[in-house]
């Protein structure tokens, strides 16, 4: 940008939070090495997104839905509140194709069983 421009403005928006909040979003912003106010804008672009797109999980509905699928996989849960769907759209995966790995995760596991109980 030449030196006689100026950069365009941009709006300022103030909020207010607790003391405790600032500061753990000034600490979390230090250890990123930029500003508070850029950490903060960041966060909010990524909620104003996952706000606007309707086939993506808010990122703790995403969290606990892939920690609920890991859990099936390993055998630790029945599948109640694991939606394959849910998971391929925000994941970009066939929501079949997590069907399948299911199932392939079973068959293997059923197998196993079989193995020991012959031995």
């Amino acid at each position: 940008m030449p030196p006689n421009q100026r950069k365009p403005d941009r709006p300022r928006v103030q909020f207010v939070c607790s003391e405790q909040l600032a500061s753990t979003l000034q600490e979390w912003a230090d250890r990123d090495n930029r500003s508070r106010s850029n950490l903060i804008e960041t966060l909010l672009e990524e909620v104003v997104s996952d706000r606007n797109n309707p086939h993506s999980l808010p990122t703790n509905e995403l969290i606990d839905q892939i920690t609920k699928f890991i859990a099936l996989l390993l055998g630790e849960r029945e599948r109640d509140g694991v939606s394959y769907v849910l998971l391929g759209q925000t994941l970009s995966i066939d929501p079949e194709k997590l069907h399948d790995l299911y199932q392939l995760v079973q068959q293997c596991r059923s197998e196993r069983q079989n193995k020991e109980k012959t031995r």
